[in-house]
């Protein structure tokens, strides 16, 4: 059985075929969807799922047939822990749907957009758009260094900044250091606009406690899709309310996204986003669709002959008081591989290392067994910073890296 998220009327039947129809004129798809029956009783669960080679061959294939009919820009999904791939988006962005439905931003605000530019990277050039049509003023600053926050908080500060755009890690590393330094920035800011990655607890106990007028804004989509749903402060982290033009069915709680947007360059249509996610109605009262977030689909790794979730044991060692924040490092080498479990601790904290490991292993009943007496595959560390995308500025809970 398959759960549709977005309501099935006859005009979502009706231009679904269409979409389907005018796909096929692309040889990827014309194979693909060959023996399809779209008479008016089809059943979309008999359309094959597309797949990001999918997005990336068709983006190919559509500027090759001249299916182009409008400006475009070539960006990039992925990259920081898979090969990247292409989509062409409208350069309107679809922001004039969007921004009636989420309006973070005021006229009188200026935000500062930590987004990278360049590299094709989509989330600088959106979020400047996203204040250009609020009327906003915008700096577009990009990632900041860690040994950068001083001055660049001073020259947000001078220069009236109000609101901030950039993953939940970079949001974090702004209201800690801000904290820690009893930065006047910290009580100005209205307004975090954030994307990318999970909005994990830390940054949610950090705005409450230190900025609480600091409301967070989300959005949940990829290139290929662009925004799938957005949220607001009063919805959950994990709840986004779905866009009208995007249509969602889930198969074994995998999303499938079907873009339905007039102005979409390359089709997308039942795209395998990689999220796992479940219908609710958010608790904010907001009326219409709503999707929670559930993870990422196949996010296992198999290590000491078991699998074992990258994410679930960064948040076991976080639950150990003195730790900020956790990542998960496999290093591998010939006939050899040893994770790292690394953590960040909180300024003057200094957590026992064998309680951090004991706690983690612990978690995982398998994983244990399959290290008992092995004090070398499996080690905790300190590190002053976790691994961060510089292009991204995205925070993956997994790293790989070479045994030196």
């Amino acid at each position: 059985m398959t759960p549709i998220v977005t309501p099935r009327s006859t005009n979502t039947s009706a231009a679904i075929r269409t979409l389907i129809r005018r796909s096929a004129a692309l040889p990827l798809l014309a194979d693909k969807y060959r023996d399809i029956d779209l008479d008016d009783d089809f059943d979309l669960a008999t359309v094959p799922p597309m797949t990001r080679d999918d997005i990336t061959t068709c983006a190919a294939e559509v500027l090759a047939s001249g299916l182009r009919t409008g400006p475009a820009y070539l960006f990039t999904s992925g990259g920081s822990t898979a090969e990247p791939k292409l989509a062409w988006i409208p350069c309107a962005m679809h922001l004039p749907e969007l921004l009636t439905h989420w309006q973070p931003l005021r006229a009188t605000d200026v935000l500062a957009n930590l987004a990278m530019p360049g590299r094709l990277w989509s989330a600088h050039y959106c979020y400047n758009r996203v204040a250009e049509h609020a009327g906003a003023g915008v700096i577009g600053l990009g990632n900041i260094d860690d040994d950068e926050w001083g001055r660049w908080l001073d020259f947000l500060h001078a220069n009236g900044t109000t609101a901030v755009a950039g993953t939940p890690s970079q949001l974090l590393k702004l209201l800690s250091y801000a904290v820690r330094n009893r930065h006047p920035v910290l009580s100005r800011l209205r307004a975090g606009l954030w994307f990318g990655e999970p909005c994990e607890p830390e940054l949610l106990e950090a705005r409450d406690a230190y900025a609480p007028q600091f409301g967070l804004w989300g959005n949940y989509g990829s290139t290929e899709t662009w925004v799938i749903g957005h949220n607001a402060p009063g919805c959950p982290a994990d709840t986004f309310h779905l866009l009208p033009y995007q249509h969602v069915d889930l198969v074994d709680d995998v999303v499938l996204v079907t873009t339905l947007h007039p102005e979409a360059v390359s089709p997308v249509i039942r795209y395998r986003i990689g999220d796992r996610a479940e219908p609710v109605d958010c608790p904010c009262g907001t009326p219409g669709r709503s999707l929670r977030l559930l993870g990422r689909e196949g996010s296992l790794i198999k290590f000491a002959g078991t699998l074992v979730s990258p994410q679930d044991l960064a948040l076991q060692a976080r639950q150990v008081p003195g730790v900020a924040a956790a990542q998960i490092a496999v290093l591998s080498g010939p006939g050899t591989e040893v994770m790292q479990v690394r953590v960040v601790t909180e300024p003057g904290a200094r957590p026992d290392l064998a309680v951090i490991r004991d706690r983690v292993l612990n978690s995982h009943v398998d994983l244990g067994f399959g290290l008992r007496g092995d004090d070398e595959a499996f080690v905790v560390r300190t590190v002053t910073a976790l691994s961060a995308s510089a292009q991204t500025g995205k925070t993956p809970a997994l790293i790989r890296e070479d045994l030196p």
